[in-house]
């Protein structure tokens, strides 16, 4: 059986953008952007929250400022999509500290990782310490992020 799906309206989608660029607004303040009573807001932003569209709110960090500059996305291959293997695997993974990110992906490789290091020294580190260890790996392929061009967002357009 799939999950029911909410279908968020044009305000709901506006609601949603407004607490994507500020989790901390006030009722207040979302309902006089969107043009409806603060009730009316709050009620909607609950309904949200109930049907699981938002699952918390959380503060972004400027990673940068705390000393972790780099990012690194490792494209990683196990040896076998065996059950017991992506278990493994995925265990491993979530205990990595260095880890912020971990997918299952479609295609040539099985897992694409981010992790955040202060420096190349400190990746070289996270590699040889936390990587390398990890449980299937057969092969990992690394690429430095250079400059962030687009920041996570809400696709735009889920906002038409």
């Amino acid at each position: 059986m799939t999950p029911k799906t909410y279908t968020p309206d044009r305000i709901d989608r506006r609601l949603i953008a407004l607490l994507l660029d500020n989790a901390r607004a006030t009722a207040f303040t979302l309902a006089e952007a969107i043009g409806r009573s603060a009730t009316a807001v709050a009620r909607r932003q609950r309904a949200l929250e109930e049907a699981g569209v938002i699952t918390g709110y959380a503060a972004r960090l400027n990673l940068a400022q705390l000393g972790c500059e780099t990012t690194v996305h490792i494209k990683m291959t196990l040896e076998s999509q065996r059950i017991d293997v992506l278990d493994a695997f995925e265990t491993a993974i979530v205990a990595s500290p260095s880890v912020v990110r971990c997918e299952l992906m479609s295609g040539s490789y099985d897992y694409l990782v981010t992790v955040r290091a202060r420096d190349l020294s400190h990746f070289a580190q996270i590699h040889r310490d936390e990587l390398s260890r990890l449980p299937g790996v057969t092969q990992m392929e690394s690429g430095f992020v250079l400059r962030e061009v687009v920041a996570p967002r809400l696709p735009l357009a889920l906002l038409d």
